[in-house]
């Protein structure tokens, strides 16, 4: 399987998580080249703030149409144990809100480098993403469907560029470029059956490998690869698009190891206990297996959901509520409609 390496900058303390306004950085004297009175420019600056304009923002500004655009996806990693410094978020990039800012910006095309209109192109920290989904830490970019957009770099939202002499460098986080066209035509075979647009990577996830690793040559750190995969919703994604034959249900071909850990937690609707995403007869199949001593494999049923009215046990009472659930006599709660 072939890798995108990317660049994570990591450093040798892993710093704990301080809610603090960003802003409060940014100025003449300390690690930014912005102010608050002044307009960003999306080349230079060393953290990102509230003037850091989103994707869509500098589409418009660009003369972009977000009719045409494509949705990428990257999940924040989780700090890893055997690499030192390697958590994505710090007291520079946590905004008021308690919220993780995480950035993204591409080498070319609308918005890109030579894109902006001020003619200075777009470099660090590029452009805010939206937080979609906290639980399992996942950002949406909006990116130009077209007009030269080949490499896409994440970032979290603090400049970890080439001068070492901030003392914020050692706090950036980067994955490397990552190839946003002609992805389907050979350049990565992760996605066998991705996406029938081979020129864009709409509707993927990048996911961080810290498996595979180098030494980058300019600045000495770590660099780890990623991989691209279909996202699927709700912190899942794998190798297949919903549209595939090899495609059973967001949950069954899930590849994130931590819903593979801990299948039930990530998979919460009352009543669909086997993983297919639906409340059927099946459901009370699996059910009346269970209760007849049936042997399920992990991952097969969810003793969870099973339990549907929450009483604490798995009976026949619960096998009864599915039906009348789909006989339209009441609701999952067992409310009559």
């Amino acid at each position: 399987m072939k890798k995108i390496i990317s660049i994570l900058l990591a450093v040798m303390l892993v710093v704990s998580v301080t809610v603090v306004s960003v802003s409060a950085y940014n100025n003449a004297d300390d690690y930014s080249k912005m102010s608050p009175s002044t307009t960003y420019k999306p080349s230079g600056s060393y953290t990102v703030d509230d003037s850091t304009p989103t994707c869509e923002e500098a589409i418009l500004a660009c003369g972009g149409d977000l009719n045409n655009v494509q949705k990428i996806y990257f999940q924040v990693p989780l700090a890893d144990p055997k690499q030192d410094g390697s958590d994505w978020v710090n007291q520079f990039n946590v905004d008021a809100n308690g919220v993780c800012q995480i950035c993204v910006y591409w080498w070319a095309g609308i918005a890109g480098e030579d894109g902006w209109p001020d003619g200075n192109g777009c470099s660090w920290v590029g452009y805010r993403t939206k937080l979609v989904d906290a639980k399992n830490r996942i950002y949406e970019a909006t990116v130009p469907a077209d007009g030269g957009t080949p490499l896409l770099i994440w970032n979290n939202g603090v400049n970890a560029g080439m001068d070492k002499t901030k003392p914020i460098f050692k706090y950036g986080r980067q994955l490397a470029d990552a190839n946003i066209e002609g992805a389907y035509e050979g350049d990565y075979d992760t996605l066998p059956e991705g996406t029938p647009n081979e020129d864009n990577m709409d509707g993927c996830i990048q996911i961080i490998d810290y498996s595979v690793s180098t030494i980058n040559p300019l600045t000495q750190i770590p660099a780890y690869g990623s991989n691209w995969y279909i996202y699927y919703g709700d912190g899942c994604y794998g190798e297949y698009s919903e549209d595939s034959a090899n495609f059973v249900s967001k949950h069954e071909n899930c590849k994130n190891p931590e819903h593979l850990a801990d299948p039930d937690k990530y998979h919460s609707t009352r009543g669909d206990v086997n993983y297919d995403d639906n409340v059927d007869v099946q459901d009370v199949v699996y059910i009346q297996r269970y209760l007849a001593g049936y042997e399920f494999k992990p991952g097969e049923f969810n003793k969870s959901n099973a339990d549907v009215d929450e009483d604490g046990y798995i009976s026949v009472i619960d096998a009864s509520r599915i039906q009348r659930y789909l006989a339209h006599i009441c609701d999952i709660d067992g409310k009559k409609l």
